[in-house]
């Protein structure tokens, strides 16, 4: 009887792991080879001044929301889709992702019996604590950020948005834009430490002319980051003003708060 039990349980350790061997082959960042990614999140961290205790926990509870649901769905990022993170850089060129990285599915709370037998879990955990342990890594790096004399957010805005979304004309994508900022856009060409055009001016103002930020179809989620230095300047005017901001790119407003 032993015998054959141990017979029937090598069985299913050999098929689960020749089943593990033929599931989607995952690339460095722990995104399917070979497959188009179906929703993106792009997160835009402003640090150009420090991150208050209030704000680093915000921040924290954003980033518990993209590994697991919670209340809402909106900011989880789902098996198989991708977390982009931005860090606002006055220099343009040096405009790279800290981080990109895809939801390998399979999480832990999911796990079977029989994904226990198999021993297929090991593989799981593996995935699931390097994405844990990206992002992680991410907020740490974050935490360390020195500040920043420009905050250049609108231009910036104008490198991701065709960096990450297809032209109307190619087709639709599937991108959830969050900005996490104090959204006082300060640069040459436009400031917000003073006056300033009307939202729906700004594709009209010098300097940024040029930008072409296309949201079309694209969610966008605004987080402001409250500062008693510059409550004069985050009026409420200031706070629909970026509302207004993001409908005329033509893009839709899901979630917009102060912090």
């Amino acid at each position: 009887m032993m015998s054959k039990l141990t017979s029937i349980l090598g069985l299913a350790i050999s098929l689960g792991l020749t089943i593990a061997g033929c599931t989607i082959r995952l690339d460095e960042n722990l995104c399917p080879i070979g497959q188009p990614i179906a929703r993106s999140t792009i997160l835009l961290l402003d640090t150009s001044d420090p991150l208050s205790p209030k704000h680093a926990e915000e921040l924290r509870r954003l980033v518990r929301e993209f590994q697991k649901p919670g209340v809402s769905e909106d900011f989880y990022v789902a098996p198989g889709d991708a977390l982009i993170v931005y860090e606002l850089t006055s220099n343009l060129n040096e405009l790279t992702s800290i981080i990109e990285i895809c939801n390998p599915g399979n999480h832990p709370d999911s796990w079977t019996w029989w994904k226990s037998l198999t021993g297929s879990e090991l593989i799981n955990d593996i995935k699931w604590r390097n994405f844990h342990e990206k992002i992680k890594g991410m907020f740490e790096q974050v935490q360390s950020s020195e500040a920043q004399q420009t905050s250049p957010i609108i231009e910036i805005l104008g490198v991701l948005v065709p960096r990450h979304v297809k032209s109307s004309r190619v087709g639709s994508s599937d991108v959830h834009f969050v900005v996490f900022s104090d959204l006082l856009q300060h640069s040459e060409a436009l400031s917000q430490y003073g006056d300033y055009p009307p939202a729906k001016e700004v594709q009209d103002t010098p300097g940024l002319r040029h930008l072409r930020t296309d949201l079309t179809g694209v969610r966008v989620s605004l987080f402001r980051l409250e500062r008693p230095s510059d409550a004069r300047w985050q009026t409420r005017d200031h706070y629909y003003w970026w509302t207004e901001l993001i409908r005329s790119f033509g893009g839709q407003v899901v979630s917009q708060e102060s912090i």
